[in-house]
């Protein structure tokens, strides 16, 4: 999400001379935490956070969902597997299985890689495959191109990355659609249908309080122009 607000921080400002919008990264437990802390007004997140859990039954936060995506299974380009179950990903990333050749694949050490503990993509991950203790192998990284560069230069390396970020070096793997009917890939058909299991909301949390500035760019999210970034990043708005 972060790069893509910070092409829509670009264009909003364009037209809203008079309003700036600084941007920091940091993932989605970041994010909510600088609200809870009053040290931002709106907070990017990957992850549906329980808001009256976290911040009690009286806060003022808001939620908009602005897209949505897929989180993608990735493998190094030269791995022959094409795909996996829900039960070999827990697996993996639970370290019961620590082989390729354990799941049909060529010898080979797996390199689970991870994103930190404050990452939405990280908790939407886990949450699906059931992971409550991640294998002490894995080897963690800050971002989602950080993931990727790892996984294209390791053959045995097998991560987790948002759609937008898919590339060259890699392929996705494969996973099996909730009513058990076949697998499916993290197409843009398939996030449209619903038929991939790993769709997710990405959404913004913030408060308003008065605060003119705040209202503009919300209300800019849902604007003919901002619709045109998010999609350019391969997302999916809510009204495409």
């Amino acid at each position: 999400m972060h790069a893509v607000f910070l092409d829509l921080k670009k264009d909003f400002e364009k037209t809203h001379a008079n309003i700036h919008v600084t941007i920091e990264g940091g993932g989605s437990r970041t994010g909510l935490d600088a609200i809870k802390d009053h040290q931002a007004d709106i907070g990017l997140s990957s992850f549906e956070f329980n808001l009256d859990r976290e911040l009690g039954a009286n806060h003022s936060v808001k939620e908009k969902v602005v897209a949505y995506d897929g989180i993608v299974l990735i493998a190094n380009e030269n791995n022959p597997l094409d795909s996996l179950t829900d039960d070999q990903v827990h697996s993996i990333y639970q370290g019961e299985v620590f082989d390729w050749n354990q799941l049909g694949g060529k010898p080979g050490t797996i390199v689970p890689i991870i994103r930190d503990e404050n990452s939405g993509t990280q908790r939407f991950f886990t949450s699906h495959f059931n992971i409550e203790s991640i294998t002490r192998s894995a080897v963690v990284s800050a971002e989602n191109k950080e993931i990727l560069s790892k996984v294209q230069g390791d053959v045995n390396a097998i991560g987790f990355i948002g759609f937008a970020y898919f590339s060259q070096g890699v392929h996705d793997l494969r996973l099996a659609t909730e009513d058990s009917n076949g697998y499916r890939s993290p197409t843009k058909r398939n996030l449209l249908n619903n038929s991939y299991p790993l769709k997710r909301g990405l959404r913004v949390y913030y408060t308003l309080q008065n605060d003119d500035a705040v209202k503009s760019f919300i209300n800019y999210l849902d604007s003919k122009s901002a619709k045109a970034i998010i999609e350019s990043y391969g997302l999916i708005t809510l009204n495409p």
